[in-house]
């Protein structure tokens, strides 16, 4: 099945030990609760520049505007190198970097993205192995310091987007 049952959300909560109510704050704020676009049925995903530039040299301009406008960006850069184009964008419900690929259990970027497209349930099993590969981001998450948080989920720039305030207030909506 492609899309994520309440099931299965639960399970991956009791085996990652991580309330549901937190699991569903941030897959609301990373992706607005589904890993596919509604109107593609592509998976979501935010192609970062910075990132490709970082590993190539090579420069793409991207708005984040729609999906289709991530798409295009992901596209250019995958025609010059598919690996770092993988590597340098956003996967999914949660969100996670493909260069982040072994922290949420894959071997290559490849993999987890084939994963990814293949079901939003691999989608969450991988945003969960990743955050509970960083200790300080996995106890950070399941006592709600959202501050430390999104510090280490979102990068440096988390207060810039006030990722810390938006999911304390989505919690507060998932807990109720």
């Amino acid at each position: 099945m492609k899309y994520l049952t309440t099931v299965q959300k639960t399970e991956l909560s009791k085996e990652f030990k991580i309330d549901l109510a937190i699991i569903n704050t941030v897959l609301e704020i990373e992706s607005s609760g589904n890993g596919f676009d509604p109107k593609t049925g592509e998976i979501k995903i935010q192609f970062e520049p910075y990132w490709f530039q970082k590993y190539t040299g090579h420069r793409i301009a991207n708005g984040v505007e729609n999906q289709l406008a991530e798409w295009k960006a992901f596209r250019q850069a995958e025609a010059l190198d598919k690996t770092d184009a993988i590597k340098s964008t956003s996967w999914g419900l949660g969100q996670v970097m493909g260069f982040n690929h072994q922290a949420a259990g894959f071997f290559s970027p490849e993999k987890m993205v084939e994963a990814f497209k293949q079901s939003e349930e691999a989608q969450l099993r991988g945003m969960l192995e990743f955050i509970r590969s960083n200790p300080p981001m996995y106890k950070a998450l399941v006592s709600k310091d959202w501050r430390t948080f999104a510090r280490h989920y979102n990068g440096p720039q988390y207060e810039k987007f006030n990722y810390h305030t938006k999911l304390a207030t989505t919690y507060a909506k998932y807990s109720k």
